[in-house]
């Protein structure tokens, strides 16, 4: 009986975050109130208070489901190791392009937190400042990844490595957010030629460095 009823309630707990991510969807965080989530699930608004305290709590939840845009790519850049940095880098950029492309709630997390989100919203602030401690994290990351591709010849030695990881980095975010306004090309299969162009464009520059600082 007691088993019964713990899966019972984690049935209800996914449910009402399937259906917490559709509201939000629709209506944005901001607007979408807890009964409107309750409606949706046809459950008593103490269904949800049983399993979160608010509002702000369900949407961390939901957004935990995921991993979100920059989390996405931070994760395979500190754990895989190996001698072809730069092939570690294009398969990492190809894979959060992807997940975007063909996994459905990481999509639909990744639309909340482009479209449907108001950043000056106290509800989510935890989540967005997370997400921006990943970014940074991820971009020192990038830096390193290239670095190491520079040193192994993969990549020329005039390269800024920082300025190289800033434009990887607008680029994954930048295309992702385009894609997921339009989707009016098949970005999964349409991945790697992009990713490809972006690189190449890397490997062909022979003076990147920043100039320096004017002493006028």
């Amino acid at each position: 009986m007691v088993r019964r009823t713990k899966e019972q309630a984690l049935a209800t707990r996914e449910l009402l975050l399937d259906t917490a991510q559709q509201v939000f969807l629709e209506k944005g965080v901001a607007r979408a109130t807890l009964d409107d989530i309750a409606r949706a699930a046809k459950v008593t608004r103490g269904a949800i208070y049983w399993h979160f305290r608010n509002k702000a709590e369900l949407f961390a939840a939901m957004c935990d489901r995921v991993s979100l845009p920059m989390q996405a790519m931070l994760d395979p850049l500190m754990r895989e190791t190996g001698p072809d940095p730069l092939g570690r880098l294009k398969r990492t950029t190809i894979m959060v392009l992807q997940l975007a492309a063909e996994d459905p709630r990481a999509r639909d997390v990744f639309e909340i937190m482009f479209f449907k989100c108001d950043a000056g919203n106290p509800e989510i602030a935890s989540v967005l400042s997370a997400e921006a401690d990943n970014k940074r994290q991820c971009i020192k990351e990038l830096k390193d990844s290239l670095d190491a591709a520079i040193a192994a010849g993969q990549l020329p030695a005039a390269l800024d490595s920082g300025l190289a990881a800033e434009a990887l980095n607008a680029f994954v975010a930048g295309l992702l957010q385009n894609w997921l306004a339009r989707r009016d090309f098949d970005l999964a299969a349409q991945a790697p030629v992009l990713v490809d162009m972006l690189f190449q464009g890397f490997a062909g520059l022979t003076q990147t460095k920043r100039p320096p600082p004017s002493l006028a």
